[in-house]
């Protein structure tokens, strides 16, 4: 799969090399903006340049989004899709970018692999959003990628979003590992975010052993979505994300 141009002219595109794998990423915005950066690690399925949104809405602020490998224009190798693998793509790509320290916005399964990198950075980690997803990273079934691969996204086809052999790959390594007795080696305000439908994965259980396991985290609703937290309306993700950045700014102006 070839790069897809982004909409807006303000949206760059950048490559990063880890080993053999070069993952892709996009980002606008300028390093001299009051505020830090921010760090996009999409859900499973979503691309990059799907946070163009993100990235103009909180301009001038620099903001990067990462295609991981398997997924876009990302180098798609034939294996190597465990937790670890993808936790290195994202030091790739902050090394590529030149990101010091930043907050991390994590949507969905992407929410692992930023933990894994938060947890091996904790003070380049300035903030986290955590988009209904739990503090682990899970093994998945068997039957997960022929149903992953039959699904739509936003009116693509996951076949066109992520590469086949990588979806039956991201199942094959995938172990649990579990990270919810390490959350409080994180510094920083520390953001759950859950839909009300069906769908969402952040369920009341998940979110209490969020509060037990990090005192002082907030868990946010946002009423009439379900796990995919920005679409049709990406505004109310918008918000908090704002929220969350102001948060850490007001923490570091007190230190």
């Amino acid at each position: 799969m070839r790069p897809t141009s982004v909409a807006h002219q303000a949206v760059r595109s950048g490559w990063a090399s880890n080993g053999d794998v070069r993952p892709h990423y996009v980002e606008g915005g300028r390093d001299d903006a009051p505020g830090g950066a921010v760090l996009v690690v999409p859900g499973f399925g979503e691309l990059a340049r799907e946070y163009a949104w993100l990235i103009e809405s909180l301009a001038p602020r620099r903001v990067v989004a990462v295609d991981l490998r398997g997924r876009g224009p990302s180098d798609v190798p034939d294996s190597g899709y465990d937790l670890a693998d993808h936790v290195c793509d994202l030091e790739a790509v902050a090394e590529a970018a030149g990101l010091r320290d930043f907050t991390v916005v994590a949507i969905s399964r992407g929410v692992s692999y930023g933990l894994g990198y938060a947890l091996r950075h904790p003070c380049r980690v300035r903030g986290f959003l955590a988009g209904d997803y739990g503090a682990e990273h899970v093994a998945l079934p068997e039957a997960w990628p022929r149903k992953a691969l039959s699904q739509v996204l936003r009116g693509v086809p996951i076949p066109e979003r992520v590469a086949p052999h990588a979806v039956r790959a991201i199942q094959r390594e995938a172990v649990d590992r579990p990270m919810w007795d390490r959350l409080g080696e994180l510094r920083g305000p520390f953001l759950v975010v859950r839909g009300t439908r069906r769908s969402v994965l952040v369920t009341d259980a998940t979110a209490d052993r969020y509060r037990e396991a990090l005192p002082g985290v907030e868990v946010h609703t946002l009423e009439g979505l379900g796990h995919d937290l920005w679409n049709p309306d990406h505004r109310p993700l918008l918000g908090l994300v704002e929220s969350l950045l102001g948060r850490v700014w007001d923490a570091e102006q007190g230190d």
